[in-house]
């Protein structure tokens, strides 16, 4: 029987929508979805009972918006999401043209051209290398439903983030500090960091009547050899795995499907797929319509919405910059 997916739709008030992130991220708070006990995330080495090992998302945001002036005076936006050559990117642009195609720009600090159109984004080619216009003109890309300020860029990644090529924040870490770490090391516990590039289609709702119809976007990840390692060890012990964030699961789970340590992946976890790596998923509560939650309703059942009103009802703060939710994976 077809999923439906007017299931994942839910009322998420807007002052649930964290707005300023937490300057200090352990004052978070964690709810424990099999017993609803809501901790504050600085205590979450109480609640492990056994050793540990954490699976965590290092892909780092990059500043792609780029804000300019076209020579004619007119507004532009370029978004770059990802870099194919040294000189050339797949965009989305936002501008006052009409039409945008096969057409060259001259703006205030660099100039391009575009070479093709790919639904919605563009191939385009710029007269400077894109990692300077990147690293030279910049700016954090905060999610569309976070009000843009500067003075939030720096809480957008995570303390650990390192390399790699994310275009949105993978928001489960940014729980953790790096003494928080640090300490967990201290205690015993290990950590594997993974990377996986976050992709801007990380925030595009389901739209199909059917899960099964909706094409999950593809996204990049690389996975050392010992890190792997270390997880299938793990596994095989009396070890705790925790997934931090939905994008390790993805990225773990790919890799141990496919036996590729570094590729592409569309890997859709939704109702009834196995789940093979983590004994825990850390996350953030998901927008409406996410396909994010197909994999809640995988590892925690229908009983997800009910969850997500007693949040809501507790005044727990959803998404990006919001509180996290720690669900065990039953096998």
């Amino acid at each position: 029987m077809p999923f439906e997916t007017k299931v994942y739709n839910y009322k998420l008030p807007k002052d649930s929508i964290k707005q300023e992130p937490y300057k200090d991220p352990n004052l978070s708070k964690l709810l424990i979805a099999e017993s609803k006990e809501i901790i504050a995330f600085k205590n979450f080495a109480s609640i492990l009972h056994r050793p540990s090992l954490f699976i965590m998302n290092k892909s780092k945001v990059q500043n792609v918006r780029i804000e300019s002036k076209k020579s004619t005076g007119g507004s532009i936006e370029v978004f770059i999401l990802e870099i194919k050559t040294p000189y050339v990117a797949i965009c989305l642009i936002k501008s006052t043209d009409k039409k945008i195609i096969n057409k060259k720009y001259i703006l205030q600090e660099f100039n391009f051209e575009i070479l093709d159109v790919l639904d919605e984004t563009f191939v385009i080619k710029f007269n400077i290398p894109v990692i300077d216009i990147i690293n030279t003109y910049g700016k954090t890309p905060l999610p569309p439903y976070i009000k843009d300020d500067s003075n939030k860029y720096e809480y957008y990644n995570n303390q650990f983030a390192d390399g790699g090529f994310s275009v949105a924040s993978p928001t489960a870490g940014l729980h953790f500090t790096n003494k928080q770490i640090n300490n967990l090391t201290n205690a015993g516990h290990k950590f594997s960091f993974i990377n996986l590039d976050v992709n801007i289609d990380t925030f595009k709702p389901v739209t199909e009547e059917y899960l099964e119809d909706h094409k999950i976007h593809k996204e990049n990840y690389q996975i050392d050899e010992q890190d792997f390692k270390n997880i299938l060890e793990a596994k095989e012990s009396e070890v705790d795995i925790y997934c931090v964030g939905t994008t390790s699961l993805r990225a773990v789970e790919s890799a141990f499907l496919t036996g590729n340590l570094s590729s592409s992946t569309d890997y859709f976890i939704y109702p009834n797929t196995k789940i093979n790596i983590p004994d825990f998923l850390i996350t953030n509560f998901h927008a409406p319509n996410s396909s994010l939650l197909s994999i809640v309703d995988c590892i925690y059942g229908s009983r997800w919405k009910e969850l997500y009103n007693f949040a809501l009802e507790m005044n727990l703060k959803f998404l990006s910059f919001g509180d996290a939710v720690l669900f065990k994976v039953h096998e």
